[in-house]
């Protein structure tokens, strides 16, 4: 007898739905949140970041958040890229091993400015990496940052995301590749990464904006006053450097 069922994720334990969950993100804008939430059932980390560290300025190519401020993630890595991926002292031990995983107490950073800028000053206090050697051999670096009100990563965590490194490696690589060949456009992202400055409403807004959305739509959907939309609308502006909403368009479509 020939028989079909309908897969139900549900009846899943919650440590392999978390899994197949993020699986199926695999080349989608939900990866990231997926990747932290199954991370979430081992070890709790706040930011992770995936560099491409080729040339004189590394490429990010990846990153995500639990923080309230979404932007705080895709700042430090605009501020890691442009400013202190020199001072770094995990990558070069971790270019020349592969696959092993790299352990870092933000007090023992050398580099006092790469240490307050990105650490101190975001409250993050530790941080895991990893690499690997793309298609091209060119490394590529996975972060995982930890922050202050998490406290330290236990033993157990520890233990857990050096076991879990090398499938999470090659699902990143899986993700970049779908991403690169089923490019998906996310305004928020592509606006953050062009201006890290923006504030979490402000992206809410722009990206409101963009999908056509009037003042008074936004404000209903984002439970804001409508004088209070065009506000952080111009300051969101003033970031971008542009005055009118056909600009920002014009910045998405360029960015996209």
């Amino acid at each position: 007898m020939i028989r079909l069922s309908t897969p139900q994720a549900s009846t899943l334990p919650a440590q392999i739905r978390a899994f197949s969950d993020l699986t199926r993100a695999l080349g989608t804008p939900g990866f990231p949140a997926a990747l932290l939430d199954c991370l979430g059932q081992w070890a709790a980390c706040e930011h992770f970041s995936v560099l491409r560290m080729d040339g004189a300025r590394p490429q990010l190519l990846a990153a995500g958040t639990r923080y309230p401020d979404a932007s705080l993630v895709l700042r430090c890595g605009q501020a890691y890229i442009e400013h202190y991926h020199r001072y770094d002292p995990l990558f070069e031990p971790l270019k020349e091993a592969p696959g092993q995983v790299g352990h870092l107490l933000a007090q023992d950073i050398r580099h006092g400015p790469y240490r307050e800028a990105i650490y101190q000053r975001n409250g993050m206090i530790e941080r895991l990496s990893s690499v690997y050697l793309d298609e091209q051999a060119r490394p590529v670096q996975f972060n995982l940052y930890r922050h202050h009100d998490q406290g330290f990563f236990n033993d157990q965590e520890l233990q857990m995301c050096e076991a879990l490194s090398p499938a999470l490696l090659q699902l990143l690589r899986g993700h970049l590749a779908l991403n690169s060949l089923n490019p998906v456009k996310n305004p928020q992202q592509q606006l953050l990464q062009r201006c890290p400055e923006l504030t979490t409403q402000e992206l809410n807004i722009c990206a409101r904006l963009l999908q056509g959305m009037t003042h008074a739509g936004i404000a209903a959907d984002l439970g804001i006053k409508e004088s209070t939309v065009k506000t952080y609308r111009n300051r969101a502006f003033d970031r971008l450097g542009i005055h009118f909403r056909s600009q920002l368009f014009a910045l998405f479509s360029a960015q996209g």
